[in-house]
């Protein structure tokens, strides 16, 4: 079994980022706070976007320190004072496109206006001179310590996905069938957002390859996740559908329970991390067949229900395919990611 992680590689590079900020402003006899404050919101997931993002960062923080040493000459520090450093750092980075900085800027701009003296020159470049050592150490720690691993994230998350999926075309099935009068469309919106959620750690993880260096194998296993994610996003198309279903004919209880014991042989299907399917099934899937031939009115809910189903075991069938010859190529290459497949899990 893995260890649970207790501290997260984010957490350490943050940590380690503010550690080595605070450091240098004491050596150099500048402004903590700002860097420190920097330094916190500024590690990010990659380092393709603590590049990106420092660069955008370094001009924000510029005209934030501005607004805040004239605002405070002129107005002393005073509520008013800091309202308008806030309203008019987040109106310029807008103006500017600066958007992703403008967090950075805000905090840091509030952050200047006490202590300011009368040297307002000499007040800017000091703590310009802090905020760009934040921005810039916390890049470099994101960049060379630590670097993210996306790989066992994913994996779990899709498993996780997976396993939800299965609930929720059971629950789905189970509430319609009944009749109840229940939004069953909260579930299934959730498991989308989710889905996109995860997506994103995919194109995370490509972006972390363009400074990196990635064998073969992580690259085709990282393609494999993402083809399994495509098809949960089918599998959830279908789902979709059965939620928007309303019953509009008498539906006896053989018909349901004919319906639920099929959806409960897509739900093992569906959490298997191997995704197999098993004999019985397929005897299902033949009985869903003469249904769908038995209903003469295509309108009729338990008609347009196992329509989905036959739909979904198509979906559920390849991706079944894909997963058996991928399993079977992580078997015979010792390289291959061994976190893609557990390796207690044996196929049948």
């Amino acid at each position: 079994m893995r260890k649970k992680v207790v501290i997260g590689r984010r957490v350490l590079k943050t940590g380690l980022a503010v550690f080595l900020t605070a450091l240098l402003c004491h050596w150099f006899d500048l402004p903590a706070t700002f860097a420190v404050i920097t330094a916190i919101v500024t590690t990010e997931p990659t380092a393709v976007d603590s590049l990106k993002k420092g660069l955008v960062r370094l001009p924000a923080a510029s005209i934030g320190a501005i607004f805040a040493i004239v605002l405070d000459v002129t107005l002393g520090q005073s509520a008013l004072t800091y309202a308008l450093v806030a309203m008019l750092t987040i109106f310029t980075c807008s103006k500017l496109k600066l958007d992703t900085g403008t967090l950075v800027a805000t905090l840091t701009a509030v952050a200047m206006i006490p202590g300011t003296t009368d040297h307002v020159i000499a007040d800017f470049f000091t703590r310009m001179s802090g905020t760009s050592t934040g921005i810039i150490v916390s890049t470099l720690v994101n960049f060379v310590i630590l670097p993210p691993k996306f790989g066992p994230i994913l994996v779990n998350k899709v498993e996780s996905l997976f396993e939800k999926t299965a609930h929720t075309l059971e629950k789905t099935v189970e509430h319609l069938l009944d009749n109840e009068e229940n939004d069953r469309t909260h579930l299934y919106r959730d498991l989308h957002n989710q889905l996109m959620t995860t997506y994103q750690l995919t194109q995370f993880q490509y972006d972390e390859w363009r400074y990196r260096k990635s064998n073969e194998f992580e690259r085709r296993s990282f393609g494999f996740l993402k083809r399994k994610l495509d098809y949960l996003h089918l599998v959830l198309f279908h789902i979709g559908k059965i939620c928007h279903l309303r019953v509009n004919h008498h539906i006896s209880e053989k018909e349901k329970e004919e319906m639920i014991a099929a959806v409960r042989s897509f739900k093992k299907i569906i959490a298997d991390p191997l995704h197999q399917i098993a004999t019985s099934h397929h005897v299902v899937i033949e009985d869903l067949k003469q249904k769908r031939g038995f209903h003469t009115t295509e309108e009729e809910t338990i008609s347009l229900m196992t329509l989905e189903l036959l739909s979904l075991h198509k979906a559920t069938e390849e991706l079944a395919h894909i997963t058996q010859d991928e399993r079977r190529f992580s078997i015979q290459e010792s390289s291959y990611p061994d976190y893609i497949f557990k390796r207690a899990i044996q196929y049948e």
